[in-house]
């Protein structure tokens, strides 16, 4: 895995059901920008609070619509019997790699992760592990990862911590070759990559991905000077895509410009109106650099 995957947003009717003409219109600009990928029912697009059939529609419709992006399906839960049942949805569906990630709440021990992942792999998927302590309450540790290393399926880490101190902990841990390393976190993505990254799961991406294939893809030809103008640039509008908790930014800002409705799945709520104004005015400075 390398270059741009764009945990892409999953848009909903006024009414509450998936909005398929909206998601198909935003798969397409980002096949037009020349994203890697898609990670489908991620963090970003509200796999939480969907079922397992509107997963299933969801990764036939993005397989069907994107037969030539890398696909990602978001299966992971804290239940290990559901992230197989989900897994199997997703290669049903013609999608072979699965984004899982740490069980939350759960907060389970090396020895706990170990069976979860192995489990998993059992599928035959290919499995990004995902690092998200902010959400879930466990960072994994390096010596956790080197015991998850022994698991084939398992290809690639989406490390989302935002420490560039622990991604020098997991090359210590398992070395570079082991994983493809991708960036969870748009504020850090180009030290990332120069410090063996691979690319990045975006949110901003879902605005902006010719923004963000410019950049990743200037750091991977290590060109930095370019890359590093570029995240510095992104850096306010990267802030606020976490003004309030992801994707209600995000999915907002795709409202202000018609691309979907800025409606979500309880418990999420919409913006509050101070920070959409905020929003709006940063995304109008923004937009004069461009």
């Amino acid at each position: 895995m390398k270059g741009v995957y764009t945990a892409i947003v999953t848009p909903f009717k006024k009414s509450g059901e998936i909005d398929f003409n909206a998601f198909g219109k935003l798969l397409d600009e980002q096949v037009e920008a020349k994203v890697s990928g898609v990670v489908v029912a991620g963090t970003t697009g509200e796999g939480a609070t969907l079922s397992l059939a509107e997963k299933e529609e969801l990764f036939c419709f993005t397989k069907e619509k994107c037969p030539k992006l890398d696909l990602v399906a978001g299966t992971g839960t804290n239940n290990t019997a559901d992230s197989v049942k989900q897994t199997e949805a997703a290669l049903k569906a013609g999608i072979d790699k699965v984004l899982i990630v740490t069980p939350y709440y759960n907060k389970p021990t090396p020895k706990g992760l170990f069976a979860h992942y192995s489990s998993i792999a059992k599928t035959g998927a290919k499995i990004v592990l995902y690092n998200v302590p902010g959400r879930t309450g466990l960072n994994i540790a390096p010596a956790a990862l080197k015991l998850v290393s022994k698991i084939k399926k398992v290809v690639a880490v989406k490390e989302a911590t935002g420490d560039l101190g622990r991604l020098a902990d997991y090359l210590d841990s398992v070395g570079t070759e082991r994983f493809d390393f991708l960036s969870g976190d748009d504020f850090t993505v180009v030290p990332f990559i120069s410090m063996g990254g691979k690319g990045v799961i975006s949110v901003l991406s879902n605005i902006y991905p010719e923004i963000c294939v410019k950049m990743v893809d200037a750091a991977l030809k290590g060109d930095f000077a370019t890359a590093a103008k570029i995240q510095l640039a992104t850096n306010k509008i990267n802030h606020a895509m976490f003004m309030e908790s992801n994707p209600i930014p995000v999915k907002t800002a795709l409202a202000m410009k018609k691309k979907c409705t800025d409606k979500f799945r309880e418990p999420l709520a919409n913006m509050e109106e101070a920070n959409i104004e905020k929003l709006a005015e940063i995304i109008k400075d923004f937009e004069k650099t461009l």
